[in-house]
């Protein structure tokens, strides 16, 4: 878990919080809720709303960053969405009414053989409507963590360390 927020995080200690990151159906629905991002292992600075073509020996990799704001009441909503936010991309700040919290950034890693990255023979989605589109993709989490797991993770995380 993860964060780019100021400040302190609010550990959570709402069993069951329900958070969604990303859109399975971003082209038949709008791209809004779409988090396309993806790079190569070992560039991690550059990503991408697009398929990558990766160096020799570098893997491509699918990151989803999940909502690291919250409403502090309520676990799930109507959509799945509301009740978590993502912090402002230039502040770190969370929009008024949440609290931070920590961040969970989830990075799958897929070997593609390099040829066929450079024929662009490979695309991700399960929806023939989507048309291999790189927004179409999207997690799922729940927290399942104790209390106690929960503060070790916010106290690791406010003092700035990379937690696992």
């Amino acid at each position: 878990m993860r964060t780019r927020r100021a400040g302190a995080l609010a550990a959570i200690n709402q069993e069951f919080l329900r958070a969604l990151t990303g859109d399975a159906k971003p082209t038949s629905r709008g791209p809004a809720n779409a988090r396309a991002t993806w790079t190569c292992l070992g560039f991690t600075d550059r990503l991408s709303d697009r398929y990558p073509i990766c160096p020799p020996g570098s893997r491509v990799q699918r990151v989803h960053d999940f909502p690291g704001c919250w409403d502090g009441r309520n676990i799930d909503s109507d959509n799945h969405r509301s009740h978590v936010a993502f912090a402002d991309d230039t502040t770190g700040a969370c929009p008024q009414g949440f609290v931070a919290i920590p961040q969970l950034r989830i990075t799958i890693s897929y070997y593609i053989p390099r040829n066929v990255q450079l024929k662009g023979q490979y695309a991700l989605d399960s929806f023939p409507e989507e048309d291999h589109n790189p927004f179409s993709d999207h997690n799922d989490f729940v927290n399942v963590n104790s209390a106690q797991t929960m503060q070790r993770i916010a106290a690791c995380i406010n003092k700035g360390k990379a937690c696992r």
